[in-house]
């Protein structure tokens, strides 16, 4: 079942389906249109006190400018990313190997692989199990201490796996600007 209507210039389209959360979705061709999926049993007047919620407000002016300013900025050719990649990826080939050794020696572990993948949602992973860590390629666009700020992180997951009390005392205690490096990479965007 769907059901369609108007709010604060927006047309929102509702779905039931057999969910557990209410889910919302922009697309960034469609910036204008918000799909909402709520589970069956919910009633479509509540969708509408979920999208005045402050914070989904917030969020929807916020995409809804980032969509308006990206059809104003010409879109970047692909030969041109493709060189901007290249250029970043082998700057970081050049400069994570002697990051990883380093960081590995001080904390005492011991990564198996690093790989540079065109990633945008984050800037780097761990894979505990295979020791395997992944770092973004436009990572490559930040100063080596934000490089350096994300090798720390995902070694830091070599000793402890989540986000906790432990993880942050040990990146405090070796690596005391990483909140600053975090905030720049959280500024920067590519």
């Amino acid at each position: 079942m769907r059901k369609e209507y108007n709010w604060h210039g927006c047309r929102v389209q509702i779905t039931k389906k057999k969910v557990k959360h209410t889910n919302l979705r922009i697309r960034p061709e469609e910036p204008d249109v918000i799909r909402v999926s709520i589970p069956c049993s919910m009633k479509y007047e509540a969708v509408e006190q979920i999208l005045n919620q402050p914070r989904i407000l917030r969020w929807v002016e916020k995409y809804q400018k980032k969509a308006s300013e990206s059809l104003t900025k010409p879109e970047m050719q692909k030969e041109d990313k493709q060189k901007q990649m290249a250029f970043y990826r082998e700057h970081l080939q050049k400069i994570l190997p002697d990051l990883i050794l380093k960081w590995e020696r001080i904390l005492g572990v011991r990564c198996n692989k690093v790989t540079i993948r065109d990633t945008r949602s984050q800037w780097g992973s761990c894979s505990i199990r295979s020791g395997n860590i992944s770092i973004s390629v436009w990572l490559g666009a930040f100063p080596e201490e934000c490089i350096e700020y994300v090798v720390v992180h995902e070694l830091t997951h070599l000793l402890e796996t989540g986000h906790n009390a432990r993880f942050y005392g040990i990146l405090d205690q070796h690596y005391p600007k990483w909140r600053e490096c975090r905030a720049q990479l959280k500024r920067g965007s590519f």
